[in-house]
């Protein structure tokens, strides 16, 4: 890749982070390669600019405090751990997930490239995990797995999936449901964000030959509350747009949600309640929304039922101007759209990324 026009996006990048475009540095990183890592018990450390190949890279069992920044992996799991980020790592090529997360709290994954593995960022039993500004690409599976990002069982406040995007090239993933809620609960003033989201399947093909059952954005699996799901964009990313399966006080607002004819494509909107659980408070405000099924036919919207207290209002349905109206997708060149960015000691912004080109 040419690297003035590299420069150029990551200037906008980080003008973007809201330093200004004219003081930047982009730090050439050597990476030094390391055998895998197993803590157990630590903590206050950083583990930085590392290359480690083996298929879990990093093992963090009850640690706490710790940073992993800028480093090419190939999976992290982490285990009853807090407080942990994670940025700017290069995850690829594994059938691990990128990052696995259980019983843990505190844990930030922002600004990572994820290439080809089982899902980008699966937690469980966990709380307060922030999922930011990542690129995720052809994630493998296969079920359970194949999601950008999903929260099984995750509960309590500030748990966030937000500003990420998701791509899967035809013939080279096989996805699930790209961003998954299952049994998972936020809280009344703090509900489970998913926002700015940016999902979309291959440019040509679509949801071709993807998975039947697989989704742009699932809420409320087997249940679940507090749920907020606003302001994505979904480009025929599965057979569903965004589903709502279940679950009690769920908001799905201000989406735009494009499908294009495939051989699975199915509905845009949907709720039914498939829990076996109370369903109730669902409010579908102000989407936007166009959807061809498989037969080519119009399906932008479907009740199957067992929602109580449904608010419906403002959506745009069969909406023909949706596919002009859609933004542009962020960038694909060598970094995620929002790369995590920070002031070195002269107070210069500097964005360190292991994938850039040396």
């Amino acid at each position: 890749m040419n690297i003035n026009f590299l420069t150029f996006v990551l200037a906008l990048a980080i003008a973007a982070s809201g330093y200004a475009a004219d003081s930047f540095l982009v730090e050439p990183v050597k990476l030094k390669e390391s055998a895998a890592i197993q803590w157990e018990g630590r903590s206050n450390e950083t583990i930085d600019a590392q290359k480690i190949t083996q298929p879990v890279s990093i093992l963090l069992w009850r640690c706490s405090n710790i940073v992993i920044s800028v480093c090419d992996l190939r999976s992290i799991e982490l285990a009853e751990c807090q407080n942990v980020t994670i940025r700017n790592c290069w995850i690829h090529d594994s059938t691990h997930c990128g990052v696995e997360i259980s019983k843990s709290k505190n844990v930030i994954v922002q600004g990572c490239r994820m290439e080809s593995v089982a899902s980008g960022v699966y937690a469980v039993l966990s709380q307060n995990i922030q999922v930011i500004g990542n690129f995720v690409r052809n994630v493998n599976g296969p079920l359970p797995r194949g999601q950008l990002a999903q929260f099984d069982k995750v509960s309590g406040p500030d748990n966030i999936i937000r500003s990420n995007y998701a791509v899967n090239d035809y013939s080279l993933s096989n996805p699930e449901d790209l961003i998954s809620l299952y049994m998972s609960n936020g809280e009344v003033n703090s509900p489970i964000l998913i926002e700015d989201n940016f999902l979309t399947a291959d440019a040509k093909r679509g949801s071709s030959d993807k998975s039947t059952s697989g989704s742009g954005i699932m809420l409320g699996d087997s249940s679940g509350s507090y749920l907020t799901c606003r302001r994505n964009v979904i480009v025929s990313a599965g057979q569903v747009g965004i589903g709502v399966a279940g679950g009690r006080f769920v908001r799905v607002e201000d989406n735009l949600i494009y499908g294009r004819k495939s051989n699975v494509s199915n509905v845009g909107l949907y709720i039914w309640n498939q829990s076996g659980q109370p369903s109730d408070h669902v409010v579908l405000s102000r989407n936007r929304v166009q959807w061809l099924s498989q037969t080519g036919e119009e399906n932008s919207w479907w009740d199957g039922g067992g929602v109580q207290n449904v608010e419906f209002t403002g959506n745009q349905l069969a909406d023909p101007t949706l596919e002009a109206a859609l933004p542009s997708p962020p960038t694909r060149a060598p970094m995620p759209p929002k790369p995590w960015v920070s002031p070195n000691d002269n107070g210069v912004a500097v964005a360190r990324l292991p994938w850039m080109p040396k």
